[in-house]
Order: structure tokens, then sequence, then C-alpha cells
């Protein structure tokens, strides 16, 4: 007994020493990033995204092949919390150790090993998924692609170890009298059948040999994960329990100044937490548009690229830049707390492959000089090809906010002058004239010209309806044949309406998510001074990127009306009978534009409206919550497309709507209208398939006849 004790003891002592020292030394590393306030307000909403997200595994469980065996095995560690309790009663107590009060519960032995068994499965299951989508053999189709995956081979080991041994010294238990449950603990007293021909001495050596290996492993996995990816075992509910509720979508955080984040860090602490935080398991990657038609960018792979950097960063961080001998004796400090040698030549790879500088994770960081995260360690590229479309916040398991992060570096290059001139030249018609197109104010309502009726000038008399038409449903002739459109609807409908002609500007959204916040902010300000000199109960808006900023992000500087989507409001006026329409009996396929559904969970409207109009809705395989991007979003619209980086993500989805055999694609965005008219044509499925706006199929159940000025791809 007295060996046992000094045996475990110095593992005991040795694990806890560099677990507790690592998670220290994380916990200074994080805590020296930029102010991130907010982060403890909604105590209650914080605590249900615990139940749910982090007890509940409900994201991990939208993939239901990898999800099931992971809720498994998380579940199964939350029980088998129990037996690592009776491990160190065994070693450091009596042979016999007995949890008081509920020790001897077969029902509690039952479940011990039932998740011994379970999570053995799991880890077989694991390897199957690992093996199957093996980068080796799908390249960057595998959401493993650039993943440490020698790191994940030895985690699945290691866990099998514990469950291995935990089970074999368990069942010489059953035969040397120390075993605390009866035959409920089935897999335990099962092998126990096979070794109890060995004999009690024999036994009671195996039963001392697996328990020490046991708690061996058990401490050794506490070690390794604090080294590895598999760090989110600890981080990942503190990251859930940090994270912006109800999700970092909708609006976007401006958590440090409005300049950006230039250096490591200028981020927020708790984008510092996002970085330790990552599993690595590539759904982000899987679902972005950007590394699905293969531009450079990978969240994943930034985020990977960004945590190798800030780990190499530690010692400068800590003790302030050094020279000489003493920064060669940082270097090496820099290597040692970083994640485990099996992280080492994956992340480069990985890293270099989303356009990271590789050689910035190295010594050159720990050195002393405080590097530029662009283009030191990422590529300028990989920040300039997001979308800002959500897909990665949507699918992240652990509430990584890659958005805010990427937005705030963007914001930084933007200060410094470093962006597309023709992106220069589009902000700088934003901010001269109010809009991207660089025309003058005076010009905005030109649309309404060609209606034959008036429309309410809403800046003089009240409105129940605000229109805010937005820049494309303005100024690019396609789209404002479709707010004729629509204004036409609505007055037949009997509506209340008004627009501000040349009293409008553009709402702010992609200038924001460029990075341009001062711009932004004027915006606002212009738009404000407007909306508080009116009187209109609601705002509708075409433009689902205008809606997105005028909902969640312009309450902040005052606005405390409601904000509808136009799809929101025809819902409304053909559900209360305003408006009667014929069934057209089209078989469509529709898309749902990322800033509607994704950031502002709307996408039963649109459904709701095709369907009052008699359309058979065949969705396509990415849609609702996880649909599929234009490409257009996040300023994308105003950049250049490098033909070397593979297909646009417009082009991607019109092959996936031809997929399904429809001849109707349906958008609600004057950007898609744009994107996929313009996509039909470059993949050659004019004549095939017909893009159309919703207004437009409205209009023409409602003549009875085709509409007008339909563009037909």
């Amino acid at each position: 007994m007295l060996l046992r004790i000094v045996i475990g003891g110095v593992i005991v002592f040795v694990g806890l020493a560099l677990a507790g020292g690592r998670m220290l030394w994380l916990a200074r590393l994080i805590h020296s990033g930029a102010p991130a306030p907010g982060r403890l307000r909604g105590v209650g909403k914080r605590v249900w995204a615990e139940l749910v997200e982090v007890l509940g595994q409900r994201k991990l469980l939208k993939r239901r092949q990898s999800g099931i065996p992971h809720a498994l095995t998380f579940w199964g560690f939350i029980i088998l919390l129990f037996t690592i309790i009776e491990a160190f009663g065994d070693v450091f107590a009596r042979k016999s150790f007995a949890i008081p009060a509920i020790g001897r519960s077969p029902i509690l032995g039952f479940l011990e090993d039932l998740f011994a068994v379970v999570v053995l499965a799991a880890v077989i299951t694991f390897s199957i998924i690992r093996l199957v989508d093996s980068p080796a053999r799908r390249e960057r189709r595998s959401r493993f692609y650039g993943s440490h995956t020698r790191a994940a081979w030895l985690t699945l080991a290691m866990i099998a170890t514990v469950m291995v041994t935990l089970l074999g010294y368990r069942a010489a238990q059953t035969n040397t009298g120390d075993f605390p449950y009866d035959s409920w603990a089935f897999a335990s007293h099962g092998i126990g059948r096979l070794l109890a021909p060995l004999g009690t001495g024999t036994n009671s050596v195996i039963e001392t040999v697996l328990l020490l290996c046991n708690v061996a492993a058990i401490m050794g996995f506490l070690v390794f994960v604090t080294y590895s990816k598999h760090l989110h075992i600890f981080v990942a509910p503190l990251n859930v329990a940090f994270s912006r509720r109800p999700r970092a979508l909708g609006a976007l955080e401006v958590a440090g100044a409005a300049e950006g984040a230039g250096t490591i860090e200028e981020l927020s602490w708790k984008h510092l937490l996002d970085l330790v935080t990552c599993t690595e398991c590539g759904r982000c990657q899987a679902a972005c548009p950007a590394w699905n038609t293969s531009k450079p960018l990978s969240p994943k792979l930034l985020v990977m690229g960004l945590r190798d950097h800030l780990l190499s960063s530690g010692p400068r961080l800590f003790h302030g830049p050094a020279g000489g001998e003493p920064a060669r004796a940082s270097a090496t400090a820099a290597r040692a707390p970083g994640f485990a040698s099996t992280n080492g030549a994956g992340a480069a790879a990985g890293a270099a492959t989303a356009g990271a500088a590789a050689s910035t994770n190295g010594a050159g960081a720990a050195a002393g000089a405080a590097m530029s995260l662009v283009p030191d360690v990422i590529a300028p590229q990989v920040v300039w090809s997001c979308t800002t479309c959500g897909a990665c916040v949507e699918q992240c398991p652990v509430d990584i906010e890659h958005i805010d992060t990427i937005v705030d570096i963007r914001r930084h290059l933007v200060n410094e002058g470093e962006l597309e001139e023709g992106v220069q030249e589009v902000l700088k018609n934003i901010a001269q004239q109010g809009n991207s197109f660089g025309k003058s104010g005076r010009m905005r309502a030109r649309w309404v010209r060609e209606l034959g009726f008036p429309v309410k000038d809403a800046r003089k008399e009240k409105v129940r309806y605000l229109w805010f038409v937005g820049d494309f449903a303005s100024f690019d002739e396609r789209i404002a044949e479709l707010s004729r459109a629509l204004a036409r609807i609505l007055s037949d409908a009997g509506v209340d309406y008004g627009i501000l002609y040349d009293g409008e500007r553009n709402a702010g959204n992609d200038v924001r998510r460029i990075g341009e916040e001062g711009l932004f902010q004027l915006l606002v300000e212009q738009n404000m001074k407007t909306l508080n000199d009116i009187e209109f109960d609601s705002i509708f808006t075409t433009d689902p990127h205008s809606l997105n900023t005028l909902r969640n992000e312009y309450p902040a500087y005052g606005l405390d009306k409601a904000v509808l989507h136009y799809t929101e409001l025809l819902a409304d006026l053909i559900g209360s009978g305003a408006l009667r329409a014929r069934s057209l009996d089209r078989r469509v396929t529709y898309h749902d534009p990322c800033y509607l559904a994704r950031h502002n969970r709307i996408t039963q409207a649109p459904r709701q409206v095709l369907h009052a109009l008699g359309c058979e809705v065949v969705e396509m395989p990415r849609h609702g919550l996880n649909t599929f991007c234009c490409g257009a979003g996040g300023g994308r619209i105003w950049m250049t497309d490098d033909p070397a980086l593979g297909e646009r993500p417009s082009e991607s989805r019109i092959r996936e709507a031809v997929s399904l055999g429809v001849d109707t694609f349906v958008v609600a965005c004057p950007k898609d209208f744009t994107m996929y008219t313009d996509a039909a044509k470059t993949t050659g499925n004019d004549g095939r398939l017909e893009v159309v706006d919703v207004v437009q199929l409205v209009q023409q159940a409602l003549a009875g006849e085709p509409v007008e000025g339909m563009v037909v791809a």
C-alpha cells in the first residue's frame, strides 16, 4: 500500500505541477489582451448557454455522425469523474475504497461500466471518421485539412488507455474482493470472470499495476490536454460563458479602439480566449464559402495561425522586448510553452495554406519585436477573402467569434490605408455622396418617376412604414425595376409608406465590415439625424444588409423602431388578405441571403410568400441557417476577384441549384439578384435557370401575366 501511495503521489504531483503551471501561464497570456466589455451581462442567458451548448452539446449534435459520439464521450466523462475519485481513493486511502453514500449503488456501478464501454465505442467511431475524412485522402475537401491529426490520434489513444486500464483494474478487483459494485457493473464483472482463473494473488498484482497505470494515464492526459488543441476540454465552457449572446452574429463588436488590431495584444482577451479554445474540428472550414471556392481563407487555419503566434509571443507579452543573448533565451521559452510537438509541422503547413506566414510562429515573435498581424502572421488575401457571411460562427461548437476578429484586423488595415484602390474609391463615394455608386443624392429617388403615382416623402408627412430603400435598389437600374414592382404592390394593397428621397444615406453595414469604423459612425449620425426628425411606426427594407445594421446596430445610437424585411411585410399582407394572388404553379428553389437567414433568423417569411403563390419550393442542400453565400458580403462586392483562385461562391451556388432540376432560382436580396444573374451567365446556365426576386413572383401572381422587365438569366 505504501508503494502505491509513493508512486501515485509522485505521478499526481508531477502532473498537477505541469498542468497547473501551464494553465496559469495561459491565463496570464489571455489576460494580456485588450478589454472586452459586457462579457458578464445577462447572467441568466449565459447559464442557459452552458446548459444547452456545453452540457446539452446542441451545436455538436447538428452533425450527428460525429456529434452523437462526441456527446456520448462528453457525458461519459462526466459520469466517469466518479471513477477518478474511486481510483484516487484506491491509491491513497484503501484498496476497497467506495465513495461515501453512493459508492456501492448498483446504478452508479452500471453507469460507470456503461459509459466506459460507450467511450471506447466512440473512440472507434472517431477513428473511422478520421480515416474516411483523412486529409491525406481528401485534401482540401477534408474538414481536418491543416489540423493537427497526429495530436488527435494520440488523444484517442490516451482516452482508450484510460478506459482499458479502468476496466482492467476494476475487473481484477472483482476477484480480490475490493470491488464495491455487484453484477450490475456488467463489464467489470464480465472481464473479471476471464481473469478469475489467474488466482487472487495475480489479480492483486494486475489490480495494482493497472490502477497506477490508470492514474498515470489520467494525469498524462491532463498534462497533454493543457499543451495541445484539446485544451478546449477546459476552456470551451469559459468561451461559451463569455461569448456574445444570443450569438456573435448580427451586430459587430467594437471591443477595443476603433483603429482595430494591428498586433496580437490589440485583440481583446475574449478573442485571445477564442484562439486557445479552437478544437480544430474544421466545421467552420467545411462551411466557409471562401474555402469551398479555393480562396486562401480558412477560418480554422486563420485561428490556428493566430493561436501559434499568440503562444510564441508569450515571453514578449510578459517581459517586454529583449535583445542579444536574452532574446535567444526568450526564443527557447517560446517553444517550451507552445502547443505540443505534435502540433508543429501540421500547424505551420496549415497556416501556410491559409496564407499565414508560418515562419512567424517561432523564435521571431519571441525575440522582442511586436509583429504586425498582417502581413507577418496572416497574408492580406486571407483577411480580405471573408464575406462575413457568418457560416463559421454558426457552425463553431465552442462559440469562437471569427468575424469580430477578422473585422478588427481589417480596421487596422483600413486605418493604415492598406486596401484595394477600388474599395477606397467606393468608400470615398459613400463619404462624399452617401452611396456606393458615387451618384448625387438627388438621383436616389429617380426610380419613382416611372411609377405614375406619387410616393410619400417621409420627411414631410407621417407614414406607417418607412421604406429604407438602400443603394442597389435605388441606383442599379436592374434592381430599381424591382423597387418599382414592390412600390406598385404596396400601393395596390393600401399600405401607408414613404421614403426619405435624398435624405437617405448608405446604412453602413458593409462599410463597417470592411473596417471603416469612422465612416460607419458618420453614416449612422447622418441617418439618425433624419430618422429622429420624422414620424413613422416601423421600417422595412429590401436589402438584408441594411436590415441587419438598422435592426442590430442602430438601436445603440437611438433607433427604437421595428425593422422588417420586405418579405415579412408581404407575408403579413397575404396572410391578412390585403393581397390576393393566383397560383403560379411553379417549381422553384429559394436562396436564403446570409444576412437575412443566418444573421437575423428570417427564413420562414419568404417561404410563406412562395407557398402562398402556389410555388413548390425544392430546398438546396445548403439552406436556412446553413445557407451558402453569394460572395458579395463584407464588402466583397466592391473587391476584385482573382480568376486564379477558383470560381466565385455565386457560381458554386448556381451549380447547386441546377443539380436540383428546377428552372427558377428565387432571391430576396438586391446583391443576390446582381450576383446570381451574372453567375448564371458565367456558368453557362442562361436559358436553363431563371433568376427572379420574390417581388417579381408576387407581381406576376397579382397581374396574371409575366412580369414586365423580368431579367431572365
